[in-house]
């Protein structure tokens, strides 16, 4: 993984945040993760594929998710996730997708993004690929930013 790469990925995910849903983002100290990679409450899954082989897991608690499907809902409060809020979260996932593609791109890379995955429930993932977390304080909340990047 190379500092372009990371930096490319992490100013996507804090565009669509701070710039799409008007969330405060600061992030947090790096850190090099080997397995596992703790998803934490709720993860969404991104993948990108061409140049590079990416994939970007955003793990957080619930309480986080519906404060992302509320903002996303106009500024609503969201206290329980139904369907349609599953259904913003996966499109969040495409937005952060999206915008990291189009960082890629502009940094010189030709990538796509693959559909989100939603991972509801704590767990453990693992891979023979060394992740760089960073945690975002987002307002009163916390989202871990795994991020993984290989030459394809």
């Amino acid at each position: 993984m190379q500092a372009n790469q990371i930096n490319a990925i992490l100013s996507g995910t804090r565009d669509v945040l701070e710039n799409h849903l008007g969330m405060q983002v600061m992030p947090g100290k790096p850190s090099m993760q080997m397995n596992p990679i703790f998803s934490g409450q709720v993860s969404v899954i991104v993948g990108m594929t061409g140049t590079l082989k990416v994939d970007l897991i955003l793990g957080m608690t619930q309480k986080s998710v519906c404060a992302i499907i509320g903002k996303m809902f106009g500024g609503m409060e969201v206290q329980e996730i139904d369907d349609m809020g599953w259904s913003a979260f996966s499109e969040f996932g495409n937005w952060v997708g999206a915008a990291c593609c189009t960082e890629l791109i502009n940094s010189g890379y030709e990538v796509n993004i693959t559909p989100p995955i939603i991972n509801e429930g704590e767990s453990k993932f693992r891979s023979v690929h060394r992740f760089i977390s960073i945690p975002f304080q987002v307002e009163e909340n916390e989202i871990m930013v795994h991020i993984s990047a290989q030459q394809a």
